[in-house]
């Protein structure tokens, strides 16, 4: 038996890698931002006390596109063990790899190191919009 490796497409990978940055920017900036401020009982002036942006955002977006990267290698295995391919896969990929390890894994924060469920919960609702919206543009464009 041939064993082939899939080779995903580059730049549907780095275009999605942009995606959690562009909907964090946004989640918490202009419509979650005071909010999560306030549940992790931060000022603004306390955020960007040694704030390094080169490493938050660089490292932040590494971790983006690892993660368009196995999405995309999840989505391959999809499509062929069921055939499915489209948004609809993409975003059903993205809804199980969240459910079945960002909510899992982070849960870890609220059991042992002492993080607020409101905190959390915003958190983990950022992942599940990502995801999705990831796993639609890589089921379409990979």
């Amino acid at each position: 038996m041939e064993v082939q490796m899939y080779s995903p497409d580059y730049l549907a990978i780095l275009v999605a890698g942009f995606i959690p940055m562009i909907i964090g920017a946004l989640w918490y900036g202009p419509l979650f931002g005071q909010k999560w401020m306030a549940m992790m009982g931060k000022t603004e002036e306390e955020l960007k006390e040694g704030f390094n942006p080169l490493k938050s955002y660089g490292v932040t977006f590494l971790m983006s596109l690892f993660m368009a990267l196995v999405l995309a290698h999840v989505l391959q295995a999809w499509d062929e063990a069921y055939t499915v391919t489209g948004w609809a896969a993409g975003m059903q990929g993205g809804f199980f790899s969240w459910l079945g390890f960002v909510v899992t894994v982070g849960w870890q924060n609220v059991s042992f190191e002492g993080q607020k469920m409101g905190v959390y919960l915003l958190n983990m609702a950022y992942n599940l919009v990502a995801l999705l919206a990831m796993g639609a543009l890589l089921g379409v464009w990979r």
